[in-house]
């Protein structure tokens, strides 16, 4: 009875609104945020008025830090070995200058030339 057109307004009917206010899903396509510095490590920002030209030497931390690590790591490399050259040459020149190098040479049989 109470289903009649004439009694209950159409607007009013429980199919009606159910059709009308059908909720959206839950899950929506978010936009891409923008972001500074981007998954893959690139940075997404414009410096505008800094000047670049030698800030690299200026601090020898940061200029390690801001390169790609294939050339921090022959940085180091270069610099252990290097360090290690002098040292060793050092060494050589004061054997060679206290005359310790002929004395090695005289005492394992070796005859110095010249």
């Amino acid at each position: 009875m109470l289903a009649r057109k004439s009694i209950i307004p159409e607007e009013y009917v429980l199919a009606r609104i159910a059709a009308e206010n059908l909720r959206k899903p839950r899950i929506r396509d978010r936009l891409p945020k923008a972001r500074f510095i981007a998954k893959s490590g690139a940075c997404n920002l414009a410096h505008k008025n800094i000047r670049e030209q030698g800030r690299f030497l200026q601090d020898i931390f940061t200029t390690l830090v801001d390169l790609k690590w294939r050339h921090t790591l022959v940085i180091f490399t270069m610099s252990f070995l290097c360090s290690w050259l002098l040292f060793a040459i050092m060494w050589w020149l004061v054997a060679f200058a206290h005359g310790d190098i002929y004395a090695y040479m005289e005492k394992s049989g070796m005859e110095k030339s010249g």
